[in-house]
């Protein structure tokens, strides 16, 4: 499983049309089965996502899917964990 943290690179309006198109990412990696949880950071400077992927290649490169990326909105950094213990059984990692 990888935490993935953003950082907004520049500001943008949520008018712009790169938005919608980064939501739509977002909700396909939910269709997928690859996003568990995501959401906006707290003050609003990037977001967090938690994911599930084999390796951190391939979570990076689903990221660079991302519309955010494409267009220099964000940049992501990736941590890697195996979780032990978690309140949902299908967030446990043998």
């Amino acid at each position: 499983m990888f935490v993935i943290a953003s950082t907004y690179t520049r500001p943008f309006s949520r008018d712009e049309p790169v938005v919608s198109e980064h939501l739509a990412f977002v909700d396909r990696c939910y269709d997928d089965g690859k996003f568990v949880a995501s959401g906006p950071r707290q003050p609003f400077t990037g977001g967090l996502i938690i994911a599930h992927g084999d390796s951190e290649d391939q979570v990076r490169a689903l990221m660079q899917e991302d519309p955010f990326v494409r267009v220099g909105v964000a940049h992501y950094e990736f941590m890697h964990f195996r979780p032990s213990k978690a309140i949902h059984p299908d967030l446990i990692e043998s």
